[in-house]
């Protein structure tokens, strides 16, 4: 199904103009401030109000909009399936910033995130996190109540989405404003972290994915436990590519092997040769050990260059992190932020201590 850009806008704009008169369904202002507060208390569920708002947008536009069939590409033959990372990234991010509702998360592509990235279908069994479980099946329930509703139903609930999300957006200001991490206490809160205690590479580990989801989502951005046998990809943590969004096979374009304890040049090579054998061209090491030897860059340069791969050394967490920061779709100060949140849940999934966990929250407080 094909939804013409420029109509959705107009409808949009036009429930944003009429949010502002007040006239607003209780209804359905209350199942969205319900959503907003269950994703709130559990903080890494914001994904799914922007779903949500994408949902309620698709079926204001049509009448046959199958809200359940969101990657047509996974649903050959159904005419009736949408592209809801495209309505979201193409429609509802930039009006959200110009009519000023928030979305939930920042960046381009909020659907980027789990476990929409993933996703085939909704209800495909996609794991959800458990802390955010409650949330998004609170969420399907709507969407299922809008499958059923008209376009015009459906308008009443985008303009109530968007009168109570906005109050979330000066919320969200006010607290950035009050709780904004600089980039400079986050790199001093991130070597503490790793210095105290390496715990086998887990806490580098889950720093290099925490910082990368702020930049990629956590949706592209894969970190098993530390060792793991049954990994795919090279490296410690890895990218997925765009398209493998809308394919079975998983696509990765970069790589990244972080160590915390001094490497030489041939652990470099052994990197590199992985990397090409894993189909992956673009590979970098995050390199913090404080007892580092300068390597000859040059030489690394060449050497890859010669077996057609790029190699990128980090020499320091200020390195990396500051790329991170300038890389990623929102305002340093924002993208800070919400650092100290992935890098946390990241702790979590690798597996670290509760005293890693616990001093993360003290140092980035």
């Amino acid at each position: 199904m094909k939804i013409a850009p420029k109509h959705a806008e107009a409808v949009v704009r036009e429930e944003a103009a009429q949010a502002e008169n007040g006239k607003i369904d209780p209804a359905w202002q209350g199942k969205i401030e319900e959503l907003s507060r269950l994703c709130e208390e559990r903080g890494s569920s914001r994904t799914h109000i922007a779903f949500l708002g994408t949902s309620i947008l698709a079926r204001s536009l049509d009448q046959d909009a199958d809200l359940r069939i969101v990657k047509p590409s996974h649903a050959r033959g159904n005419a009736n399936a949408y592209s809801a990372r495209s309505l979201c990234h193409g429609t509802l991010v930039p009006l959200s910033a110009e009519l000023g509702f928030s979305l939930g998360v920042n960046g381009r592509e909020p659907l980027n995130n789990q476990p929409y990235f993933r996703m085939v279908y909704l209800g495909d069994a996609t794991p959800v996190r458990g802390k955010a479980k409650a949330a998004f099946d609170y969420m399907v329930g709507m969407v299922d109540e809008l499958q059923g509703s008209s376009p015009d139903n459906a308008r009443h609930a985008l303009r109530a989405f968007i009168a109570v999300r906005r109050r979330f957006q000066r919320r969200y200001t006010e607290a950035l404003a009050r709780s904004a991490i600089s980039p400079e206490k986050l790199i001093s809160a991130i070597r503490q972290l790793v210095s105290e205690d390496s715990e086998g590479g887990r806490r580098a580990q889950a720093v290099v994915a925490g910082l990368l989801d702020v930049v990629e989502g956590s949706g592209r951005v894969e970190s098993g436990r530390v060792n793991d046998p049954s990994r795919h990809y090279p490296g410690d943590v890895a990218v997925l590519a765009t398209e493998s969004t809308e394919t079975y096979v998983r696509i990765y374009e970069k790589a990244f092997e972080v160590r915390d304890k001094p490497v030489r040049l041939s652990d470099v090579a052994l990197f590199g040769r992985t990397c090409v054998e894993r189909g992956v061209r673009e590979a970098a090491m995050v390199l913090v050990s404080d007892r580092q030897a300068t390597l000859d860059g040059r030489e690394i340069l060449d050497w890859s260059a010669s077996i057609g791969v790029s190699i990128t050394l980090f020499t320091s967490w200020a390195e990396f992190a500051e790329q991170c920061l300038f890389w990623a779709p929102s305002a340093k100060p924002e993208a800070a932020l919400l650092a100290v949140d992935t890098i946390r849940d990241r702790l979590i999934e690798v597996e670290a201590s509760h005293k890693a966990v616990e001093m993360w929250e003290a140092l980035a407080s």
